[in-house]
């Protein structure tokens, strides 16, 4: 029995297949790489007909089932007479579907992470000289990567295994899988949220800077989702990954669970730094965070995020030499540069300073 790749020009009489989908498969490569479209006049557990679109032109190819078997091979037994149309003349093609396409960019995204759909619309027409839409190739990139790693589906229903295979191969780890009952999905459970600290990450930790920033982002994959982090600053000056977390939402709940847990990775492997003023914590200071590092981490100091609040204060007011006094007053190490640099920014704006004392007291 052959082999076909659906990649290659494979159909002539006598070809065999290992089932029907790798014949189709190869009548679309063929299609697409001699520029005609094709109609399916005939397809059943058995048979499987195909004739070309053009009107009056001959060509067709029929192929039979070989033998019992319910996923049986297919052979080619007829292919009409040769072509005498002038093919497909328009920029589409019938025969490249989304999933036929995946499989043509599998290994070039294997290659590249980065593919993007664009990058396929580039190929697809200098290889086979058809234009498609962005939403066929950004369909085409889902199929194939979902043919190279699994669905997302498939990724939470093995989690729980995952978790129990990360805490054998790192001892000493927190791992904190919850999920909710749900008897409308196979198994009955439903992701919650899920937090992983390695153990080699926490003994890292010892290492670095007694400072952690907190912080969350959206998640862009399909069931979304929000990311929260903690990180710390080594020796170098390099961001150090403690602990991260997947969520449902950035609020006061997730926030609480994903300090607690911090906590207890902190009296495990670094008590010390609970003691007053050891640890000093950054973020953006909105409510849940005030409150769940208040509650977890009383005292320690809790600094703005210098990012987030001159963002914030961007929007309010646009002049391009905030930034750098801003800066400015967070790296003054007397009162006299700090008053000097608040002086600068009220001269700016007059409503600058005013809104700048009332989002951020000048003691975080």
């Amino acid at each position: 029995m052959e082999n076909q790749d659906c990649n290659q020009d494979s159909i002539f009489i006598g070809a065999i297949f290992d089932n029907k989908t790798q014949l189709k498969k190869a009548c679309q490569a063929l299609a697409t790489r001699e520029n005609f479209e094709y109609t399916t006049t005939k397809s059943d557990t058995v048979r499987y007909t195909i004739k070309c679109s053009c009107e009056g032109c001959p060509w067709r190819m029929h192929a039979a089932k070989i033998g019992d078997a319910k996923e049986g091979a297919f052979e080619v037994r007829t292919i009409g007479e040769p072509h005498n149309c002038l093919g497909n003349q328009k920029l589409g093609h019938r025969q490249a579907t989304a999933t036929f396409l995946s499989h043509t960019i599998q290994e070039k995204l294997r290659d590249n992470a980065s593919y993007r759909p664009k990058h396929i619309q580039q190929d697809i027409r200098r290889e086979f000289g058809i234009t498609i839409p962005y939403l066929q190739a950004s369909r085409a990139k889902t199929a194939a990567l979902q043919a190279i790693n699994g669905t997302d589906e498939e990724s939470y229903r093995a989690l729980p295994k995952y978790c129990t295979d990360l805490l054998r191969n790192n001892p000493g780890s927190k791992i904190v899988l919850q999920s909710t009952p749900d008897e409308a999905i196979a198994g009955g459970q439903r992701f919650r949220r899920m937090f992983v600290c390695y153990s080699a990450s926490a003994k890292g930790f010892v290492y670095c800077r007694p400072v952690l920033g907190l912080d969350g982002t959206h998640l862009k994959a399909k069931y979304r989702g929000i990311l929260l982090a903690a990180t710390a600053l080594d020796a170098n000056g390099s961001l150090f990954p403690l602990a991260s977390a997947v969520v449902s939402a950035e609020n006061d709940e997730n926030w609480m669970w994903f300090v607690q847990l911090l906590r207890e990775i902190v009296e495990d492997y670094i008590p010390a730094l609970l003691e007053p003023q050891a640890l000093t914590f950054v973020s953006d200071r909105q409510k849940g965070l005030l409150e769940s590092v208040g509650t977890c981490f009383p005292n320690s100091p809790h600094g703005y995020c210098l990012r987030h609040l001159y963002e914030n204060m961007h929007k309010e007011f646009k002049h391009p030499m905030l930034k750098a006094f801003l800066w400015r007053a967070a790296k003054a190490i007397t009162k006299e540069d700090f008053d000097k640099a608040l002086e600068e920014i009220g001269g700016l704006h007059p409503r600058a300073l005013p809104w700048l004392l009332n989002h951020a007291d000048p003691k975080h």
